[in-house]
């Protein structure tokens, strides 16, 4: 039998701090919170312990949206992220495409406002990967850059019609200059080579043990299912539980196919349904399914109901409204929650919708959730109470970067500046708050997106004005939505500390309560714990 004692901590579990200072675990379960002596009696002789010197002891961080797999293959191909000029993105791909045998050049990472808006053009990608193929996603994961080698080999020119659920950026004569917008991108991604799933399942199984150190007990894979270049990662994560080395609790949300009809609905449903429950026998839990219904703001692919600044552009719906009302009842009367990408208000209140065409006893057997929720109309706020919907929010981006200043005002209008990300307002209105990350588009560091969900400013940048300082959420209801709201939202028996609860926690290196909230992203995770076990620190 195993014990833990975990003493001289500030316990946070449930949206408060209880009057105790120490855990007491045994067999992988909380058996004791209180006091030390009264903890001590509780869980017996020779115990391990684990001093918290006085720092915040936390149920696990629970991320409700990252994509582990899209990091694992990034790690493979051309990376980009993090490069901050032309220049440095040029010297990358030429010295990867030099050391690389591969047919196709393939990577991604690249920051979308170091090009004009429409985008890179494969005349530059050509100077630098001349001799073959080549297809760089941006950062966001909502664009592609290809190489007329790419183009030709897809057959795309100037009589290619756009996808309905994407745009082919063009020059003055409608050939394609070399960005693809959303579905576009899958025009040449489905030429690209497989992956090898071993060296996926490897990528995966380094960036949990990320997860891990940064405190973050359990996730959602976002997507399970081929599109945009990447493959189905179910395979590879089965391939970490066969072998036992994966550590967290990981979850997955089956991908929608962005092709799907109204006459494929109900094969869908059978087949997500039947996926979901061998992914469960093999412990990878997949009671969901993730619906894309729009693109993202930057690139005017965002469905919203007032159009952009400018123009006449509502952005895009990936799917009829008729089949979205039909496939979420189906998916929730098959005992299937969904988790639906929608940025737009238009795309919410879409989403909103069809969760309300839902039978009431269906619905609510389930967890349905919309991720990112970057605008709503007002009216549509309530609905997500009424309607038991979670708010899956990134709160890392609900702050004044230079993404927002340079990219997303100028498009829907400053006049909206305090309409993004509207946390205060759901949380005021009763909804359910989940968060997560969305990495690798923005950090997995939980304490980074708790600081700017407090503060509504980038960590970096303590003076900044806040983005929408009224849509601030305080330190505790952050932290219970990062811990128990995601926790409950994805299944896990985690996300409160108490007797009986799975012994999942993460241990800071200070209070944050105690200090000022402009130094919230400067706590550090010291200690993991899963089921009872040390798994970091």
């Amino acid at each position: 039998m195993s014990a833990l004692i975990v003493d001289n901590a500030v316990i946070f579990s449930g949206g408060i701090v209880p009057d105790a200072d120490t855990l007491g675990i045994r067999d992988g379960l909380i058996v004791a919170v209180g006091r030390r002596d009264e903890v001590e009696e509780v869980v017996g002789r020779a115990p391990e312990r684990i001093d918290a010197r006085g720092g915040l002891v936390t149920p696990g961080f629970v991320d409700a949206h990252v994509h582990l797999g899209v990091g694992a293959m990034d790690a493979l191909r051309c990376d980009l992220a993090g490069a901050t000029t032309l220049a440095e993105i040029d010297e990358r791909v030429r010295t990867f495409a030099a050391g690389s045998a591969a047919p196709w050049i393939v990577g991604g990472g690249w920051d979308p406002t170091l090009f004009p808006a429409t985008g890179p053009t494969a005349a530059h990608l050509d100077r630098l990967v001349p001799d073959r193929p080549a297809l760089l996603l941006d950062a966001d994961h909502h664009g592609a850059w290809a190489n007329s080698a790419a183009l030709a080999a897809a057959g795309l020119d100037a009589s290619t019609p756009d996808p309905a659920d994407g745009r082919i950026e063009r020059d003055a004569e409608g050939r394609p200059r070399g960005a693809l917008r959303e579905g576009a991108m899958q025009l040449v991604a489905r030429l690209l080579p497989a992956p090898d799933i071993a060296a996926v399942a490897a990528g995966i199984l380094r960036l949990s043990r990320e997860l891990l150190a940064a405190g973050v007990t359990g996730w959602q894979e976002a997507a399970l299912g081929a599109y945009g270049g990447f493959p189905d990662f179910t395979d590879a994560y089965l391939q970490l539980l066969t072998d036992g080395s994966l550590r967290g609790r990981a979850t997955g949300a089956i991908w929608v196919p962005r092709d799907l009809t109204l006459d494929g609905v109900d094969a869908f449903i059978t087949h997500a349904v039947d996926r979901a429950r061998s992914n469960a026998a093999a412990g990878l839990p997949s009671s969901t399914a993730k619906l894309m219904l729009d693109g993202i703001v930057e690139t005017r692919t965002a469905h919203l109901l007032e159009p952009y600044e400018g123009s006449d552009e509502r952005g895009l719906s990936y799917f009829p409204p008729a089949l979205v009302r039909r496939l979420v009842p189906g998916l929730n009367a098959a005992g299937l929650a969904v988790h639906v990408h929608a940025i737009g208000d238009a795309a919410v209140r879409d989403a909103l919708d069809a969760f309300a065409a839902t039978p009431e006893a269906a619905r609510r057997r389930v967890r349905n959730h919309i991720a990112h929720i970057q605008l709503i109309h007002p009216s549509d706020v309530p609905r997500f109470a009424d309607l038991d919907v979670s708010a899956n929010a990134q709160p890392f981006w609900a702050c004044a970067t230079a993404l927002t200043r340079q990219t997303t005002l100028p498009v829907i209008g400053d006049k909206r500046r305090d309409e993004l990300y509207v946390f205060g307002s759901l949380a005021r209105a009763g909804a359910a708050l989940a968060l997560g990350s969305d990495w690798p588009v923005s950090t997995f560091d939980p304490w980074q997106g708790i600081h700017v969900a407090v503060t509504r400013t980038p960590p970096s940048e303590p003076d900044a004005a806040p983005l929408g300082a009224d849509e601030a959420i305080d330190l505790r209801t952050a932290i219970d939505a990062y811990t128990r709201g995601s926790a409950r939202l994805l299944g896990l028996a985690g996300g409160r500390l108490e007797p009986g609860a799975p012994a999942d926690f993460a241990i800071a290196d200070r209070n944050p309560f105690d200090g000022p909230a402009t130094g919230i992203h400067e706590t550090k995770n010291i200690v993991t714990v899963v089921a009872g076990e040390r798994v970091w620190g």
